[in-house]
């Protein structure tokens, strides 16, 4: 099982790079986009050259069409857990920019994920930043 752990480290890697990418969609990497993305560093046992890129990227993102190119051989499965991920990131300031919408289309589309999959994916997170809007309301917050 060794190699299979070191394959899903590999894809969690690449993962943050385009989330870094999708973090910088609007110009702007905000705190907790940088945040989130610390946290998901921080949780795994990245060796120091892994979190050198990845800090690298944070000030100097690649672009996409480069990183993709390393998760041609995700599963359907994993493509999407990615794209939720993206989106997560996305939203970390509770809101999405269009940039940022934007970018993850085209994310989506170099790794292959059907338009129908792409929307519902992007339905699920609307609503669930809809969600979180009215709890917010119920609680006076």
């Amino acid at each position: 099982m060794p190699g299979n752990a070191e394959n899903e480290k590999q894809i969690l890697f690449n993962s943050i790079r385009l989330m870094i990418c999708v973090g910088h969609a609007d110009g702007y990497m905000g705190e907790k986009e940088i945040g989130r993305v610390y946290r998901m560093v921080e949780s795994e046992r990245f060796t120091l050259r892994e979190r050198q890129v990845l800090m690298d990227d944070i000030d100097n993102p690649k672009r996409p069409d480069q990183l993709v190119q390393d998760m041609a051989d995700l599963t359907r499965t994993e493509k999407l857990r990615l794209l939720r991920q993206l989106y997560h990131v996305a939203v970390a300031d509770r809101k999405i920019t269009p940039a940022e919408q934007q970018e993850i289309r085209r994310i989506a589309g170099l790794l292959g994920i059907e338009q129908d999959k792409l929307q519902q994916v992007e339905d699920w997170i609307l609503e669930g930043i809809d969600w979180k809007e009215r709890w917010q309301k119920i609680v006076g917050e």
